[in-house]
This record gives structure tokens, C-alpha cells and sequence, in this order.
């Protein structure tokens, strides 16, 4: 005698039901996580004077040290100022590395592609040579006024000379750029803007080296 019964088989209504549910239940979840993903943007500081690839070995030696950072403008995320001394951090709309390395890295780029400067030889130090260093003392999207929103970006720059008898500073200075961002208030709008800030900051300090007396006068 078989004792086994067929398994009972669900209405066809309450399947139907079932896969509908399921359908919904992982649309849902698949438009959760499209509008949270994080987008990751690049920084970078284009000038209108590069140097001549032929040239690019003329200008004195520099090295850019890694630049401190304030810490409510260190993290991964875009910071927006909302208020006169409040502060809060987009988690979805990141830098890709560190903003510190970031920048100290597009400084020296950008510093490097003009006529003024040139990388360090990796096969030897010379004797003479220029660093910059310093810190970042703001890195913000402006939003206290929704209809003047800006990008903010300030630096304390300093540039020594180093020689073999020591260093001798030669520049010291405050670099500033508030750059309006218009009717277009999106992320990548807002990036934009910083580097529009950042090239106009490295146009300064290269205007501001130029006026400097030149490496021969000194020491």
C-alpha cells in the first residue's frame, strides 16, 4: 500500500500573489540602492601656460610635502556649509582619494607643467631646490544662500629654498578662491568650481614667484 500523498499544490491565485510581492519587494530594493550610490569625483587644476615639453627641465627644482588639512574638511565626502559655523557631509558624493593627497598632488602638477618649476630628477637630488607645504584651511560648498551658492577653497601656502647652507623662506601667503557656482548647484557642478579655484590659486602663486627676486639672488 503507498503511504506516500502528492504534496499539496497552492492556488493559483495565492502564486500569482506570491510572485508579485517578490517582484516589488526587489524593485524596491533595486531603487534604494541606485539612489544611495556613492559617486566618486577627481580633482584637478588645468592653467593656461604649460610649459613647452621641450622646456619643461628650464624651471628651478620643486617638491610639494603632503598638505595638512583642517579636520572638518579631511573626509571622503563633500562638505556643505549650511549656516554661519554648522557644517554636514554629503556620505554619497566623494572625493576618490583624500582631499590632502588629493590636492597636494594636483599643486604639484599643475606647478610643475609651468615654466617656473620642474619635477625633482629621480636620479639625483640637486643642491638647490624649492618646497611648498602648508594647509588647507577650507574645502567647502557655500550653501547659506540657496540662490549664490559657491565652491570654497583656502590655503596657507608656504615655499622655502633648500640649499646646502640650510633653507631660506621665500614665500608665505593665504591663497583664497570663491568660485559661484550659478543655477547649476549638482555635484558635479560643485567640483567644477573647485578647480576652477585651484588653477586659480596655482595662476597666483606662480604670478606671485615670478615677482620673486630669482635663485641666482639669492642666497
Amino acid at each position: 500500500m503507498n503511504c506516500l500523498r502528492p504534496l499539496t499544490r497552492l492556488p493559483l491565485f495565492m502564486m500569482i500573489t506570491c510572485i508579485l510581492t517578490s517582484a516589488l519587494f526587489f524593485a524596491g530594493c533595486g531603487i534604494k540602492n541606485d539612489y544611495t550610490k556613492k559617486q566618486m569625483y577627481r580633482l584637478s587644476a588645468e592653467v593656461n601656460d604649460p610649459a613647452d615639453p621641450s622646456n619643461r627641465s628650464a624651471g628651478v627644482p620643486l617638491v610639494v610635502r603632503r598638505l595638512d588639512i583642517s579636520p572638518e574638511f579631511g573626509g571622503a565626502g563633500f562638505v556643505y556649509r549650511v549656516d554661519q559655523n554648522r557644517f554636514t557631509q554629503d556620505y554619497y558624493n566623494n572625493y576618490m582619494t583624500p582631499p590632502a593627497r588629493m590636492i597636494s598632488d594636483v599643486m604639484f602638477e599643475a606647478l610643475v607643467n609651468s615654466p617656473q618649476f620642474a619635477a625633482v630628477p629621480k636620479n639625483r637630488i640637486p643642491d638647490d631646490i624649492f618646497q611648498l607645504w602648508g594647509k588647507i584651511t577650507a574645502l567647502y560648498c557655500d550653501r547659506r544662500s540657496a540662490s549664490a551658492v559657491s565652491a570654497v577653497v583656502s590655503m596657507a601656502l608656504n615655499l622655502d629654498r633648500l640649499h646646502k647652507d640650510g633653507f631660506t623662506p621665500v614665500l608665505a601667503k593665504t591663497y583664497s578662491a570663491q568660485i559661484p557656482l550659478g543655477s547649476d548647484t549638482t555635484p558635479q557642478a560643485y567640483i567644477q568650481a573647485l578647480n576652477r579655484g585651484l588653477a586659480e590659486i596655482v595662476k597666483n602663486i606662480l604670478s606671485d614667484f615670478k615677482q620673486l627676486p630669482t635663485p641666482t639672488d639669492t642666497p
